[in-house]
């Protein structure tokens, strides 16, 4: 590197003057890029890389989950945002897990079929072109790049081959008519070599052609529920039909004179907002990048703001969360405090208030636990 270049990276940023897009897979990228070449705008990329990543990395994204969307007006400088995570079944109370043998200290596993919530991508993908998009491509243009890809298939990239190889014992367990469509005779696809999706192709397409009903009601939403209802699950198809995404008004902070906005609870994007908070009571520039003592004082910082987090972070419709209060400046400086550059952080408890994240406002208990950060 030339000793005059203080630009630390081996890469230049991307410099354009009509748009661009990047993601974590070139041919994901490709897709916003073609939708923005095509009159569409943010939205509509980020819908078109969001669907397109769901094909070329099975492993990482899908519409299986939930999304969050933050859209910034450049005409009118307004943030707005949608909260596309879907809720619990209307069935899972603390009732019904205590009956189950359940409890706060022995939790059902990570892949229990009872850990599955509505799947809220599709729907958002749908509201963000909606609500925010140009209104020059359909929903349907959007999504053509992905459909595409799932049809004509696509070489798979290293990483990925990688994350897919991990899953395969999984994938075989759950059969041909589940794990199998992720699998090439029974193996998971390696590096370059060209990968099919079929079916996800013909969900993308009807969720283009059809929208939210294309997902939520009939063809989809039957599978969903057969599949989780197979494993011990108590989704219905009543929990999908009415699900819908929610737009928020975002939360933020001033770090050293930049604002940064998140999406609020339930997202976890206030614990980045703590951390900066925190962060903002210390010399990072003075303490030299990757140094010891910034690396110190980043991982005391994250380990404070996730504790808080943890305590705290839950839906906001089955409890109360003190936002404003933890986003005080004042707040963050007293936790600031506990960060001492000579030894680890000390032992910090709290409590956490919890609720299940269900339909209904009935037959809700409430688990309290400690944490330690």
């Amino acid at each position: 590197m030339d000793p005059d270049l203080t630009f630390c990276s081996r890469r230049s940023p991307v410099v354009c003057l009509r748009g661009c897009a990047a993601s974590s897979q070139p041919l994901a990228s490709a897709a916003g890029l073609d939708v923005l070449k095509r009159g569409g705008n943010a939205a509509d990329a980020a819908v078109a890389i969001a669907a397109a990543l769901a094909v070329t990395e099975p492993c990482s994204t899908g519409p299986g989950g939930d999304a969050f969307c933050l859209f910034f007006n450049g005409n009118t400088g307004e943030i707005r945002g949608i909260n596309g995570s879907g809720r619990s079944p209307r069935a899972l109370t603390l009732e019904f897990l205590e009956g189950r043998g359940h409890t706060a200290e022995a939790p059902p596993s990570p892949f229990d079929a009872l850990n599955v919530t509505v799947p809220g991508a599709p729907a958002c993908w749908c509201d963000t072109v909606q609500l925010f998009g140009s209104h020059k491509l359909s929903l349907q243009e959007v999504l053509s790049g992905a459909v595409e890809l799932a049809e004509v298939g696509f070489p798979v990239a290293e990483v990925t081959a990688h994350h897919w190889n991990k899953w395969v014992a999984t994938l075989r367990d759950d059969g041909k008519e589940l794990g199998g469509d992720l699998l090439i005779e029974s193996n998971a696809p390696k590096c370059g070599q060209v990968f099919r999706n079929h079916a996800l192709a013909k969900t993308l397409k009807e969720l283009g052609e059809r929208g939210k009903p294309a997902f939520y009601q009939g063809r989809v939403a039957r599978a969903i529920v057969d599949v989780i209802s197979q494993h011990g699950g108590v989704m219905t198809l009543d929990d999908l039909s009415s699900h819908d995404s929610e737009v928020i008004t975002p939360i933020s902070t001033e770090y050293k004179g930049v604002c940064l906005w998140e999406p609020p609870p339930n997202s976890q994007g206030l614990a980045a907002l703590l951390l900066l908070n925190i962060l903002e009571n210390f010399p990072l520039k003075a303490m030299g990048h990757n140094s010891s003592d910034y690396i110190h004082v980043l991982v005391e910082a994250v380990r404070l703001a996730l504790t808080d987090a943890l305590c705290y972070l839950g839906d906001p419709d089955h409890g109360t969360i003190p936002q404003e209060a933890l986003l005080e400046k004042s707040y963050s400086h007293e936790r600031a405090q506990h960060i001492r550059m000579d030894r680890p952080g000390i032992q910090v408890k709290c409590h956490i208030y919890l609720r299940r994240n269900n339909h209904s406002s009935s037959s809700h208990g409430l688990l309290v636990h400690h944490v330690t950060s």
